[in-house]
């Protein structure tokens, strides 16, 4: 299923006075990353349900920031249970944040949005300004959700919305694919074919490369898979595997993504992916608008190169995993 919504992280902003030596320490122990540099930076690794803390330390001017892989009431039940209080001047913490994907016309939605909930306008920055606001804050995005949602991908606009944190989350989650209809422009997602064949007989390998990518990239939602009759100039009879994908992005943007399956870690074509739209398949050809001069080779392997860096690293490292295993 296509992420659409989800929980950002919480942060804490943490004032410490006198030696708190023992509570850093914790900290640590409980935090998967630390950093001195800008808050920016360090909210760009967090996840969902990650929490941040901000620490501000008397005598310097410099904050300390830590990331977490533990929410945010477990993160303080065990500073409390390790009697780590004592040199806590203060705790803040940001309202809740919300992150919606869109694509098309983001406007379109927001404004929708803000009327449907009656919300302020804001922009991302407020989660860092406002420490202790009680709205829930809701940012946009076009990149997918399956990952750390950096600043710089933040659409300008955020809304400050006065719900139940919870009770925003299920509306929202509900009505997330109308909001995207609506940037989108139409109701109607692309319906999309992929066929899979495989001369060298290694086709659950290809298969499970496609569908690593997919959800990697999280395009859209695998509605149906079948083996396939499909006829040559010849009229010779061979099947091929189909998967069908219902995906709010382009046909072409599929068809990159399949040319790019199609060749292996030294350039070599190793398997044989076409796209179809309505019935009608998708030429490698139409690439050359955009790439003239290109062969169909050099093309597949910069598809392949494009691919690999839009890729989160957890679905990056089990597509090297499986070409390692393709025989050339």
């Amino acid at each position: 299923m296509m992420s659409l919504v989800r929980s950002g992280p919480t942060i804490l902003k943490i004032s410490v006075s006198g030696d708190a030596g023992r509570l850093m320490d914790a900290l640590a122990e409980m935090s998967s990353n630390r950093s001195a540099d800008s808050f920016d930076d360090f909210y760009n690794m967090a996840g969902e349900g990650d929490t941040l803390i901000h620490i501000d330390r008397d005598g310097d001017t410099k904050p300390l920031y830590y990331q977490a892989n533990v929410t945010t009431p477990a993160m303080l039940c065990e500073l409390i249970n390790k009697k780590l209080c004592g040199v806590i001047r203060h705790i803040g913490t940001t309202p809740p944040n919300i992150v919606m994907r869109l694509i098309g016309n983001l406007d379109a939605a927001i404004d929708q949005i803000a009327a449907d909930y009656k919300a302020k306008e804001a922009t991302c920055v407020y989660l860092t300004n406002n420490m202790e606001g009680s709205s829930v804050l809701l940012n946009f995005t076009t990149e997918p959700l399956n990952r750390p949602v950096p600043y710089t991908s933040f659409y300008k606009r955020a809304l400050l919305i006065g719900k139940p944190y919870g009770q925003l989350l299920i509306f929202l989650k509900a009505k997330a694919q109308e909001y995207l209809n609506i940037a989108m422009g139409s109701p109607d997602w692309n319906e999309i074919e992929i066929t899979l064949f495989d001369a060298m007989n290694q086709f659950d390998l290809h298969y499970n490369r496609l569908i690593t990518v997919l959800q990697g990239l999280d395009v859209g939602i695998v509605v149906g898979e079948a083996w396939v009759p499909e006829y040559t100039v010849a009229m010779r009879k061979s099947e091929v595997y189909q998967v069908r994908l219902l995906t709010p992005i382009l046909p072409q943007q599929v068809k990159r993504i399949a040319m790019a399956l199609e060749y292996n870690e030294a350039g070599n074509r190793v398997v044989d992916f076409d796209v179809y739209h309505k019935n009608k398949k998708l030429s490698w050809s139409s690439e050359l608008k955009e790439n003239k001069g290109y062969t169909r080779d050099k093309l597949g392997t910069l598809h392949r190169t494009r691919l690999l860096a839009s890729l989160p690293a957890e679905a990056r490292a089990m597509l090297h995993k499986l070409d390692s295993k393709i025989n050339n």
